[in-house]
C-alpha cells in the first residue's frame, strides 16, 4: 500500500511539474552585439549570432554547442546569411566579407556536421547580396536584397536568374513559392504577387501591408505590423485567417516541426513577447506559458524561434545600460497550454463574435466544460457553408478563432458551434 502512495506521489510531481514548466536558458553570452538566428534541421539546432559571423549547432536540444564556423572557409572571415532544411540535406548561403561578388551555397549531409560547397552563384556588382534561402517543396531559391531570384531545380547544384520586374522594386527582404506561385516581400511595398514562376508580378497585401513572408509546411505566411499573422489561401490567391494576441502586438517570427507550429508577439507598448502554438495549420492558437522571457525582449530577428520533436526554441537578446545578452531559451513541446491551464469552466457558451458588425475579419470565442470534438461552421443566409473553422477534438477551456471574410459579400451570416453534447448558433454582419 505503501509503494502506491509513492507511485501516486511521484505522478501527481510529474504533473505539476508539467502543467509548470516554464522557459529554460540553455544558452547565454554577453558577445554577440547584433541578434541571434535559429535554424532546425531534423533534431539539430543551428544558433547565427552577430549577423551569421558565427555558428553554433546542438543535438542533444541545447544541453551541449559545438562552434561550426570554421567549417565555413575558415581562410577569411564569412557571414553565413541564412540557413535552410531542405530534405535530408541543409543548407547555407555564404560570402566573403570584402571579397568578390561571388555567393557561397553549402551543404551538409550529416546533419551539419561537415560542410562543402555546392555551389557559387555570381550575382553580378549590381545585383544586391543573396541574404536568404527558400523552398517549395521541389526546388530551392536564393534571394537577393534587390531585384533577383535564383531558382535552382537539381537540389542546389546550378541556378537560373529571375528578375522581378514590377514596378518600383527596391529591395527583396523576404519570399515564398509553391510551384509557379510566387510571393516576395519588398520594401516600402509590401507583398507582391506572381502566378507565372516570376514573369509578372502584381500588388497583393492583405487590409494591411504585409511585412514579412515565409514559407511553412505547404502554407505560406505573412506578417503585418499590428495587423497580425495571415496564411495565403493558394486556391483563391488570398490573404485569410490572420491572428493577433492584442492590438498593439507586432508578430515576430512563426516556425514548425512539420505538426506544430509557435508564433511570437512583440509588445509594442510593454516590450514583452508572447508565445502561441497551434495544432491544426494555424486554424486556433493558445498561448503558451505565461511566463514571459523577461520585460525587454528586443529580438527582432524574423527567425527567432525553432522547433523540433521535444522542445520549442526561442531566441533572446536585448542591450541594458550598454550590458548585452543574447540567450536561447526552450519549452517542452508537451507543456500544457494556457488555455488548459486556467480554470475550467463548468459549462458551454458561444460568445458574440467581435467586432460585429465587422470588415473583414472578426474573432469568435467559446468555452467548453468538458473535452470533445468540435466544428464550428459558418452558413450564409441560405444555409450555404461558406467556412468551417474548426473540426477537431478540443480540450476543455477558453478557445477563440479568427475568421477572415475578405472573399465573401457584404450580409447576414450565422456560426455554429456543435460539440458532442451541445450546439449553439449565432449571428454576424459583415458590413464592407
Amino acid at each position: 500500500m505503501k509503494s502506491v502512495a509513492l507511485i501516486l506521489f511521484f505522478v501527481m510531481i510529474a504533473s505539476v511539474a508539467k502543467l509548470t514548466a516554464q522557459w529554460e536558458k540553455i544558452y547565454t553570452n554577453s558577445t554577440w552585439p547584433n541578434y541571434n538566428a535559429l535554424y532546425s534541421h531534423k533534431n539539430v539546432l543551428f544558433l547565427s549570432g552577430n549577423y551569421g559571423e558565427q555558428i553554433l549547432r546542438t543535438s542533444d536540444n541545447g544541453t551541449s554547442w559545438t562552434d561550426i564556423s570554421s567549417s565555413f572557409r575558415n581562410d577569411i572571415d564569412v557571414n553565413i546569411y541564412h540557413m535552410l532544411s531542405f530534405g535530408n540535406i541543409v543548407f547555407a548561403v555564404t560570402d566573403s566579407l570584402g571579397g568578390p561578388n561571388d555567393y557561397f551555397i553549402y551543404a551538409s549531409t550529416d546533419d551539419g556536421v561537415t560542410w562543402s560547397v555546392k555551389s557559387i552563384i555570381d550575382r553580378g556588382p549590381n545585383n544586391g547580396a543573396i541574404l536568404s534561402l527558400a523552398a517549395d517543396g521541389n526546388n530551392l531559391f536564393a534571394i537577393s536584397n534587390k531585384r533577383s531570384i535564383y531558382k535552382s531545380t537539381d537540389g542546389g547544384s546550378t541556378w537560373v536568374e529571375t528578375v522581378i520586374n514590377y514596378t518600383g522594386t527596391s529591395g527583396i527582404l523576404s519570399f515564398a513559392a509553391s510551384g509557379n506561385t510566387y510571393l516576395a516581400f519588398l520594401e516600402g511595398v509590401g507583398a507582391i504577387l506572381s502566378t507565372d514562376a516570376g514573369l509578372n508580378w502584381t500588388l497583393k497585401n492583405s487590409t494591411s501591408s504585409i511585412d514579412w513572408i515565409y514559407k511553412i509546411n505547404n502554407d505560406i505566411w505573412g506578417f503585418t505590423l499590428f495587423a497580425g499573422i495571415y496564411k495565403y489561401n493558394l486556391s483563391t490567391n488570398e490573404w485569410e485567417n490572420n491572428f493577433l494576441p492584442g492590438s498593439f502586438y507586432k508578430p515576430i517570427s512563426i516556425a514548425t516541426n512539420g505538426t506544430q507550429l509557435i508564433s511570437s508577439f512583440s509588445g509594442f507598448l510593454t516590450s514583452d513577447t508572447r508565445y502561441y502554438s497551434s495544432n491544426n495549420n494555424g486554424t486556433s492558437w493558445s498561448e503558451l506559458t505565461t511566463e514571459t522571457i523577461g520585460l525587454g525582449n528586443k529580438i527582432l530577428s524574423p527567425y527567432a524561434l525553432a522547433v523540433n520533436s521535444s522542445y520549442y526554441f526561442a531566441a533572446y537578446w536585448r542591450t541594458v545600460s550598454g550590458t548585452i545578452t543574447s540567450s536561447v531559451y526552450r519549452l517542452p513541446l508537451t507543456t500544457t497550454s494556457l488555455t488548459s491551464e486556467k480554470s475550467i469552466p463548468n459549462s458551454y457558451h458561444l460568445s458574440q463574435n467581435y467586432p460585429n458588425p465587422f470588415n473583414p475579419s472578426t474573432t469568435i470565442s467559446w468555452q467548453l466544460a468538458a473535452s470533445s470534438f468540435v466544428t464550428l461552421k459558418v452558413h450564409n443566409v441560405l444555409g450555404k457553408e461558406v467556412a468551417a473553422l474548426v473540426n477537431e477534438e478540443v480540450q476543455a477551456g477558453m478557445h477563440s478563432v479568427n475568421f477572415d471574410a475578405s472573399h465573401l459579400s457584404s450580409g447576414i451570416y450565422f456560426y455554429t458551434l456543435k460539440t458532442n453534447s451541445f450546439m449553439q448558433t449565432k449571428k454576424m454582419i459583415l458590413l464592407r
